[in-house]
């Protein structure tokens, strides 16, 4: 689990040094089956397709927008609208996910908070990537939804990858988009 404590030195980690922080988070989100595992797709595999679907403003923050589900598990939309309804979800937003993403937009050379018209893009597109995976890839007896809690989806057919492949791909996008790792594609 990431550890959120301030380091006694204000020394940035080295450039292979965060290349291992990033490996070890891609091998975990590539672990993470989606939809609390009715879904083939991983975490990594989403945060993957969204990277290469949004502007190039955007690929880096696309690429980290599920980071903190290493650390926090994939709380899937009923969940966390339940956890909204309770009045609990703001705080677990505010104290534990914000943080994690902090970390690693920083780690990466992005910029935090995240641009507003960045949100917004990565926002739709991860709409359109679920509603693709419903479609796809979720098992329909075990996550039932009507048409109306879904985006419009993606034309194309979306297939599963590997852990292995999520994992590889996830860290060639690392080391493509992210400023602070490399990345000259990165806005």
């Amino acid at each position: 689990m990431l550890e959120l404590i301030a380091p006694t030195q204000n020394i940035p980690p080295s450039l292979e040094e965060r290349l291992e922080i990033f490996r070890h988070q891609a091998a975990g989100l590539a672990c993470i089956r989606r939809w609390n595992g009715a879904c083939e797709v991983t975490v990594a595999q989403h945060c993957v397709q969204a990277c290469d679907l949004v502007s190039s403003q955007a690929t880096g923050y696309a690429l980290l927008h599920d980071i903190e589900e290493f650390d926090t598990g994939g709380i899937i939309s009923p969940v966390k609208n339940t956890l909204r309804r309770l009045g609990v979800w703001q705080r677990f937003e505010t104290e534990i996910v914000l943080p994690i993403q902090r970390h690693f937009t920083l780690l990466a050379g992005l910029e935090w908070p995240w641009p507003h018209a960045v949100l917004h893009e990565v926002h739709e597109i991860d709409q359109r990537l679920r509603a693709t995976e419903y479609r796809d890839c979720v098992d329909p007896s075990l996550v039932r939804l009507s048409a109306g809690d879904l985006a419009k989806p993606f034309d194309d057919y979306m297939l599963p990858w590997s852990a292995i492949k999520a994992e590889r791909v996830f860290m060639e996008r690392v080391r493509c988009v992210l400023p602070a790792l490399g990345g000259c594609d990165a806005g």
